[in-house]
């Protein structure tokens, strides 16, 4: 049984000072094979909303983008949900594996 770490931190927005975006659980720890769900929440409406992922030493890479609500996403066991009310994002990682070790980060854009 193989055990990794999967750490959430630094959202970040564009377009407005005053909004937050807030993802949980900030870090988890999981066993090899196991479903994991992250969630970004945004205190108003969102445009658009964008999944990163950081692995140790390296720089962001993009993952996907979601404009409009209920909008569904997937690319290699990571499916994504942008809300009808476009102020919530769950990012969902079926059968964990190593290789989806690192920091995930959600982004936002609205006005």
């Amino acid at each position: 049984m193989r055990v990794f770490c999967i750490f959430f931190t630094l959202s970040f927005l564009t377009g407005v000072s005053s909004q937050e975006l807030e993802q949980s659980p900030q870090s988890l720890i999981i066993q090899e094979g196991k479903n994991l769900t992250i969630n970004c929440t945004s205190s108003k409406t969102l445009y658009s909303l964008h999944w990163y992922k950081q692995k140790y030493g390296e720089g962001l890479i993009f993952l996907m983008m979601l404009q409009k609500g209920g909008e569904e996403k997937s690319h290699e066991k990571i499916t994504a949900k942008l809300d009808e009310k476009k102020q919530q994002s769950f990012l969902h990682i079926t059968a964990s594996q190593p290789s989806h070790a690192g920091i995930y980060l959600c982004g936002g854009d609205a006005q």
